[in-house]
């Protein structure tokens, strides 16, 4: 079965008469919503004068039929949602912990958001991990590959669990030791660096993970299949966090290098300035891409809640007209 042209010719449907192809199935008008059911596609729509043929290009998707039922329509549109937003709640958390430090060192005024801010932070993040496990086995029919991808997506998922444990000790007890832990970082800012690789660490397992498996289920979306919306999100996700990590692994070489004067003094300066400078830089891209993919998972949700509307779902077919014919 071939992919429907963007020229406006619409394909030829196996089995359907080429002359007399109407719409027996529900159709709604792209353009008015009216019922277009019983009228052909070389009509146009009696209510706003839209091309039938226009809606056919927008609505219809004519690999529907070929794609694979989900094991719970509800569970794994609203899970992947889930996963997203938590994580983008966890990232705005970090944000309001460091505006918080910044208006205290500039108006000298603490706006108090330490303790619940990072709590919820924890949360979010636990509720990612939550709506990730709707990824591990998706689909209903489980074959080999479906084992293995199920196998590599559990992995993933089970990174959640170091991952949270980092995030709490990183924003709840080692920052709570320094009054001021981007401006006024104290002795923990090695230690604080370490713990920060290790959840780049882990979200590099969780990416990896279910990235398979996540793109399966946006390989529903007619939009990402013929190309009109960017598939990479995850990755470019994963590269803005390589952008912080390695700005942490500044901080580590430029303090294994402070030596207290001359060249290694220089060098440790110049090391911990990158890294203020990367870390920053890694955190506007790593929140600009969780609202991507929080974009992308809205937009998904309704394509898993239903199943999408297929060549057969509109036209009728010779053999259903044959048996309707021998049925009258």
């Amino acid at each position: 079965m071939s992919g429907m042209k963007h020229d406006g010719v619409v394909p030829d449907v196996s089995g359907v008469d080429p002359i007399a192809r109407q719409l027996t199935g529900e159709l709604m008008c792209i353009g008015c919503g009216y019922n277009l059911r019983g009228l052909s596609i070389r009509e146009v729509c009696p209510e706003c004068g839209m091309s039938i043929r226009a809606t056919l290009l927008g609505i219809v998707d004519p690999k529907a039929e070929e794609l694979e039922d989900l094991a719970s329509p509800w569970i794994v549109g609203n899970g992947v949602v889930l996963w997203s937003v938590g994580a983008l709640i966890a990232c705005i958390s970090v944000w309001m912990l460091r505006i918080n430090e910044i208006v205290q060192a500039k108006m000298n005024v603490n706006l108090g958001m330490g303790n619940w801010v990072s709590f919820t932070g924890m949360l979010a993040l636990c509720f990612s991990g939550v709506g990730a496990m709707t990824l591990i086995r998706p689909h209903q029919r489980w074959g080999v590959s479906g084992r293995l991808l199920s196998i590599r997506a559990a992995i993933g998922v089970s990174a959640y669990i170091p991952l949270v444990l980092l995030y709490w000790v990183i924003y709840r007890d080692v920052d709570f030791s320094a009054p001021m832990p981007l401006i006024q970082p104290g002795v923990n800012h090695f230690e604080r660096s370490l713990y920060r690789l290790g959840l780049f660490a882990c979200v590099l397992v969780i990416v990896i993970g279910i990235r398979p498996n996540a793109l399966k289920l946006a390989m529903r979306s007619v939009i990402v299949r013929t190309g009109r919306v960017d598939r990479q999100s995850m990755y470019a996700l994963l590269a803005s966090f390589a952008v912080a990590a390695v700005g942490d692994a500044f901080n580590i070489a430029g303090t294994l290098c402070d030596g207290g004067a001359g060249m290694g003094r220089l060098i440790s300066d110049l090391l911990m300035q990158l890294h203020v400078v990367l870390v920053a830089v890694g955190s506007v891209l790593i929140t600009l891409g969780m609202i991507n993919i929080v974009i992308d998972t809205v937009r998904l949700r309704p394509v898993l809640l239903h199943r999408g509307v297929g060549l057969s779902d509109v036209f009728e077919t010779n053999l259903q007209k044959d048996s309707r014919r021998a049925d009258s």
